[in-house]
């Protein structure tokens, strides 16, 4: 993998993209209302409604991720009192496709029961910013949803919702980024510098696949073992913590709590 993804991970925290999307043929919506409704809409948004006003929501983030294409996604989970996800937040950024945006996950007892999407459409023929809310059954089958499209960001709460094609928008993606699985797995990729800190690189181990960075604070154990012997530890997987600082310029990033050869 390219050391240059180390430098922007370090200063990316928090840019933007990606839902996996598969069209539901369950509920086709042919007639575009003026306002969309349906009529459970309003017991679905008292729910979203209570999670987003939850000050008592802790909350755990995920690693930071870029690839050498520019491309950047992470994930934010919102646990309650009994440390149950009730939201997971992904923010992602796509610079095949230029879209950037985040994508929403309200969970009620493990199970998807909304989705909200905003993000910047450039895959359409006149680019333009959307917001999609998706309402689920209780097999997480999408039943409704409503769509509403702006072409300044700015102005996206004040545009009326028309009724669409439901589809699902999936957490599988998210999930694997919460969890470091397949291509966010973080195995050793080498050390890199600003100047002032020194970072390890983690991520999968293909030259063009999703790394992330934390600065290193210490050099015992088995970071030890890494900085005497780099490159041929390359490619081995470890199990990382970290936590989310800020600088005295207010930018934010990541740094090793412990790290572990596995």
């Amino acid at each position: 993998m390219d050391k240059k993804i180390g430098i922007c991970v370090i200063l990316t925290l928090g840019i933007l993209f990606g839902c996996e999307t598969k069209k539901d043929t369950t509920l086709d919506a042919q007639n575009v209302t003026k306002s969309a409704s349906f009529k459970g809409e309003e017991i679905f948004e008292n729910k979203i409604t209570a999670i987003d006003s939850d000050t008592q929501l802790s909350f755990l983030n995920s690693l930071s991720y870029n690839n050498n294409e520019g491309s950047t996604i992470e994930v934010i989970a919102y646990l309650n009192k009994a440390d149950s996800e009730v939201k997971i937040e992904e923010i992602f950024s796509d610079v095949p496709s230029g879209n950037y945006g985040r994508n929403i996950f309200y969970i009620e007892e493990g199970k998807k029961i909304a989705t909200k999407q905003v993000f910047f459409d450039n895959q359409r023929k006149e680019p333009t910013f959307v917001e999609i809310i998706t309402y689920y059954d209780a097999k997480e089958n999408p039943i409704y949803a409503k769509e509403r499209i702006t072409e300044y960001e700015e102005d996206l709460e004040e545009a009326v919702f028309n009724a669409v094609s439901p589809k699902v928008c999936s957490i599988a993606k998210a999930m694997r980024v919460l969890n470091k699985e397949k291509e966010f797995e973080t195995t050793f990729q080498g050390f890199v510098s600003d100047g002032t800190l020194n970072y390890v690189l983690v991520g999968e181990n293909t030259e063009n696949g999703f790394a992330s960075s934390l600065g290193v604070q210490y050099s015992e154990g088995d970071v030890r073992k890494l900085l005497n012997n780099e490159k041929a530890m390359i490619g081995k997987p470890l199990t990382v913590t970290h936590e989310v600082m800020e600088d005295e310029r207010g930018l934010k990033f990541q740094v090793l709590l412990s790290l572990k050869i596995n």
